[in-house]
């Protein structure tokens, strides 16, 4: 079956403007065009949207993107190449993931010591340090 970008857009959940970049960017490399220019979808462009949508949702790269588009070109053994570039990103998460811990704790140190402020007269409170 072949779709318009707008009927494709619809069934991925995402903007035509956003299929098109993907093919900017060379991620959708064989969308086909009709006799008048315009983008024809099949379902096997809509199976890699989806992919692209779920990459791009766990926050992968576009130059990842790229580089994973180009390797599934390959065969079986390129896949060991495409598992280490999202391994490399699990491990980039897994570190902004501690980051974000830190820094939550750090907020929630300063929520409470704000509320320990809040019950503190006014005169002692200029006198303490926020941070």
């Amino acid at each position: 079956m072949t779709y318009t970008i707008k009927e494709a857009a619809a069934k991925a959940e995402l903007a035509p403007h956003t299929l098109r970049y993907y093919e900017e960017e060379k991620l959708l490399p064989y969308v086909k065009r009709d006799k008048n220019g315009y983008r024809i979808y099949t379902d096997e462009d809509l199976s890699w949207i989806e992919v692209i949508s779920c990459l791009r949702d766990a926050n992968v790269s576009i130059a990842d993107l790229k580089e994973m588009m180009d390797l599934s070109k390959g065969d079986k053994e390129v896949l060991s190449e495409r598992i280490e570039i999202l391994e490399a990103h699990q491990k980039k998460l897994q570190e902004q993931q501690k980051e974000l811990k830190k820094t939550e704790e750090i907020v929630a140190i300063k929520i409470k010591h704000l509320k320990q402020l809040e019950n503190m007269d006014i005169s002692s409170l200029n006198k303490q340090k926020l941070c």
